[in-house]
C-alpha cells in the first residue's frame, strides 16, 4: 500500500546474499521477525495479481489511487474479474471511477490539496505539499485510512507493542528516512522544515551532501557491487533471475551494464484480417484516466474526447477523411473514435488511453477506451503490459460532416498540412489577459 495518490512499483528481494541483509535491516527497523516480511520470491506484479484473482486464489483486492478498469489491457477481462461475486473489491480513490463502480466498498480519499505529505518527482526532487483545505464529506487522507486500518487490525511487533506508532505524515516521513539510510535514495538529510524553505531537495541528501545531489555517478561508479545491489539482474528474453555466482562472475563492482537482446516478434502482429498495428499513449492535456484532468474545463476543452490517428495514405485506402467516425477492432473488442489524419507512420494506428466512461451516460455508453483492444501480455523483466502492440482493423462508420476530430493540433496529433483544422484552445476558461483592460 502507498500513502501517496499514485501507485508505485517496488522491486523485490531475494532470499540470499545482500537481499537477506536488506530484509534483516528492515526487520530491525520495524522490530519484527525476519520471516514476517515476504522475501522468499519476487514480488507479485499487477498483471499476475489479476490472474490470481481470476483463478480465485486471491479473494480480496484493495485498489488505491489507480483505475485498472481503464488503465489495464483487455478491459472486458478486467471487468469480468472485478465483477466476480467471489472477489471482494475495495477501492480507495477521489471520485467514483470506473473501477470504483465495480467495488464492494468505496473509501473516499483526500486529494493533494486536502492533506499534507511529500512527493518525489522523476528527477529525484522531494517536495512538500501542505494541506490547504479540509477534504469534503467523509473523505480522508490515504494515511489516515491506513492508520485506522492498522489500529483496527491491532498489528503488533515482536515485543507485543503496536507495530504502527505513527500518527501523522511527518512521523511517517521520519520513519521512511531511516529505511533509506545508506541506500541510493538516502533521504536522511531532508526534513519538513527544510522542504518548506525552498523549491525542493534532490536525493540522495545526507550530512555529506546537505543540499542534495544534482547529478549521480560523477565518480564513474555505479550501485552494482554484489554486496550492495538489490537484485542480480535478469535474462532479458525470459525474465529469469541471475544467481549470485553468475552475477559475481561478471566482476560487477561499480561497473555499469548495458544489456542487449535479439529482436523477438510481438505476441500479436498484423495480418490480413487486422492489417494495422495499434499503439497507445498519452496527450499532454490529460493525465492517466482523466480522474482529475477530465474535470478541468481548460484541459477538457483542449482534448475532450478520444480520437484515432491514421496515416493519410492508410486513410485514403480505407476511404477515411479527417473527422470521420471509425471503428477500431482487435481480437478482444472494439471502440469508436473520430479520425485524425497526421504524420503517424504508415501501417500504425494511435489511440490515447486516457478516455474511459465516468463522464458518459451509464445506460448509453459508447466503447472508447483504448484498452478495450490491448493484449494481456507483459515484458518478462519490467512486467510492464504490452500496450504498444495490438493488431487491429479500422473501418469507416460515418461521415465527419466537416467536423475535425477532437485531437489536439500540437505534438504527434498535429493534422496533415492541407487539413482545415482549427488550432487547439482551452476555451474561455484558459484565456488570460495582462495589463489594463
Amino acid at each position: 500500500m502507498s500513502t501517496g495518490r499514485r501507485s508505485c512499483r517496488t522491486a523485490g528481494f531475494r532470499a540470499h546474499g545482500a537481499r537477506v541483509a536488506h530484509i534483516a535491516e528492515l526487520a530491525r527497523l520495524w522490530n519484527v521477525e525476519v520471516d514476517t516480511i515476504p522475501h522468499w520470491a519476487p514480488p507479485t506484479h499487477a498483471m499476475q495479481i489479476f490472474r490470481y484473482a481470476e483463478q480465485g486464489s486471491i479473494k480480496l483486492l484493495w485498489i488505491t489511487a489507480t483505475n485498472p478498469a481503464v488503465s489495464l489491457p483487455d478491459l472486458s477481462r478486467i471487468r469480468r474479474i472485478l465483477a466476480q461475486p467471489e472477489l471482494f473489491v475495495v477501492v480507495q480513490d477521489l471520485f467514483l471511477t470506473e473501477t470504483a463502480e465495480l467495488a464492494d466498498v468505496v473509501l473516499p480519499a483526500a486529494t493533494w490539496g486536502e492533506k499534507t505529505g511529500t512527493f518525489t518527482s522523476v528527477d529525484r526532487t522531494v517536495h512538500i505539499s501542505d494541506k490547504a483545505v479540509d477534504p469534503p464529506g467523509e473523505a480522508r487522507s490515504d494515511l489516515d485510512i491506513f492508520l485506522d486500518y492498522a489500529c483496527r487490525m491491532d498489528f503488533r511487533d515482536k515485543d507485543g507493542e503496536p507495530l504502527i506508532r505513527w500518527t501523522g505524515p511527518e512521523e511517517v516521513f521520519e520513519a521512511w528516512k531511516e529505511c533509506s539510510r545508506g541506500r541510493p535514495c538516502d533521504y536522511t538529510g531532508i526534513t519538513y522544515e527544510r522542504l518548506r524553505g525552498g523549491s525542493g531537495i534532490q536525493w540522495p541528501c545526507t550530512d555529506a551532501h546537505p543540499d542534495g545531489t544534482e547529478r549521480l555517478y560523477t565518480d564513474g561508479r555505479f550501485h552494482t557491487d554484489p554486496d550492495f545491489c538489490e537484485t542480480y539482474g535478469h535474462d532479458l528474453a525470459t525474465g529469469a533471475q541471475f544467481t549470485e555466482p553468475e552475477y559475481r562472475a561478471t566482476q560487477p563492482d561499480g561497473r555499469a551494464f548495458l544489456h542487449a537482446v535479439d529482436y523477438q516478434p510481438s505476441p500479436e502482429v498484423a495480418d490480413d484480417e487486422r492489417p494495422l498495428l495499434l499503439t497507445t499513449g498519452r496527450t499532454v492535456y490529460q493525465f492517466h484516466t482523466r480522474t482529475k484532468t477530465g474535470r478541468a474545463p481548460q484541459l477538457n476543452q483542449a482534448a475532450p474526447q478520444v480520437w484515432v490517428e491514421l496515416n493519410a495514405d492508410d486513410a485514403a485506402r480505407l476511404g477515411i477523411a479527417e473527422g470521420d467516425l471509425v471503428g477500431v477492432a482487435s481480437a478482444r473488442g472494439g471502440i469508436e473514435a473520430r479520425a485524425r489524419l497526421c504524420g503517424i507512420r504508415p501501417g500504425m494506428v494511435f489511440l490515447p488511453f486516457h478516455y474511459g466512461y465516468f463522464d458518459q451516460d451509464p445506460h448509453h455508453r459508447t466503447p472508447r477506451a483504448a484498452n478495450e483492444l490491448t493484449v494481456t501480455a507483459w515484458d518478462p523483466v519490467s512486467k510492464q503490459p504490452l500496450f504498444k502492440v495490438a493488431a487491429v482493423a479500422v473501418t469507416r462508420l460515418a461521415d465527419g460532416r466537416d467536423v475535425p476530430s477532437p485531437a489536439p493540433t500540437v505534438g504527434g496529433s498535429a493534422p496533415i498540412p492541407d487539413a482545415d483544422v482549427p488550432p487547439t484552445v482551452g476555451g474561455p476558461a484558459a484565456q488570460a489577459t495582462s495589463g489594463k483592460e
